[in-house]
C-alpha cells in the first residue's frame, strides 16, 4: 500500500493503541482498500504523527497499535500566517487548500471594505484544510480564525512582523531574509484595497511586497507568496 495519512484524534489513542473514528474507518476501507496488517501514518492536528499498523477491521471499525511516533512531522521551521481577504467561490477554497500544502499555521479571514463576499462556512473549510493537511502529510492543522474586519485584525497584530502582497511594492527578495521565519503575508480581495486600507498599512509601516512583473488574483498570490517566503527562508 502506497503511503496513506489518516486524522486520528487524541482521544482515540491509548498509549500503543489507537482506533479510527466510523468516518475515517470508512476511508480506509471503501476508499483507500486497506487491509489488516497495512501500515499507516495517523496525523492528531497537533503536531504529532504516529506510524502505526492496522490490526482489525471489523464493522467499519479501525484499530491498530502504534509503532513509533513523531513531533512536528511534515512541518516547516517558519510560523507563516495567511491574512486572506474573503474571495468568491471556489476561489476561497482553494487558496486555503494550497496554503495548507505550502505549510501555512494560520489563516485568518478579512473583510476589507471592497470585499464582496462577507461571510464563509468555516465548519466546510476546515473540513477542506483537514483533508490537505491529510493529503500532504502535516501533522499540524491549521487553525482557521473567524472573519473580522480588516482595521479589527491590524489593531490586535500590528506589532508583529507582516507584508503587502501588492503590485505597486519592492520586490519580495528585497524585503524577506533567511531569517524570517514569523510572517503574516496579507492578502487582499478581488476589488484590492481601499486607499482607506492602502493608507492604514503605509501608517503602520507594513512593507507592501510584489510577486512579479505581472498582477496576481487573490488565490495566486497567496501561493507565490507562501512558495516565495519558504523558498528564501529554508535555503
Amino acid at each position: 500500500m502506497n503511503e496513506v495519512f489518516l486524522h486520528v484524534d487524541s482521544e482515540q489513542i491509548d498509549q500503543k493503541n489507537f482506533s479510527l473514528s466510523k468516518s475515517e474507518s470508512h476511508h480506509f476501507i471503501k476508499s483507500l482498500r486497506g487491509e489488516i496488517g497495512d501500515r499507516v501514518w495517523l496525523l492528531d492536528g497537533n503536531g504529532s504523527a504516529y506510524h502505526s499498523e492496522v490490526r482489525n477491521v471489523d464493522n467499519y471499525n479501525v484499530k491498530g497499535v502504534i509503532i513509533d511516533s513523531f513531533r512536528n512531522y511534515g512541518e516547516s521551521q517558519n510560523d507563516l500566517r495567511l491574512i486572506l481577504g474573503l474571495i468568491k467561490g471556489s476561489r476561497m477554497d482553494l487558496a486555503i487548500e494550497k496554503a495548507v500544502e505550502f505549510g501555512i499555521k494560520s489563516i485568518h479571514p478579512i473583510i476589507f471594505e471592497r470585499s464582496i463576499r462577507k461571510s464563509i462556512n468555516l465548519d466546510r473549510l476546515n473540513k477542506i484544510i483537514i483533508a490537505s493537511a491529510k493529503q500532504s502529510g502535516r501533522s499540524f492543522f491549521p487553525i482557521l480564525n473567524e472573519p473580522v474586519k480588516f482595521s479589527n485584525w491590524l489593531e490586535k497584530h500590528n506589532k508583529e512582523v507582516s507584508v503587502v502582497c501588492h503590485f505597486s511594492g519592492k520586490s519580495i527578495n528585497d524585503i524577506i531574509t533567511k531569517n524570517s521565519h514569523s510572517v503574516n503575508i496579507i492578502v487582499g480581495p478581488e476589488g484590492d484595497f481601499s486607499e482607506n486600507e492602502i493608507s492604514l498599512l503605509r501608517d503602520n509601516n507594513i512593507p507592501f511586497v510584489k510577486l512579479g512583473p505581472r498582477r496576481l488574483r487573490s488565490e495566486s498570490a497567496c501561493i507565490s507568496a507562501i512558495l516565495s517566503i519558504n523558498q528564501i527562508t529554508e535555503l
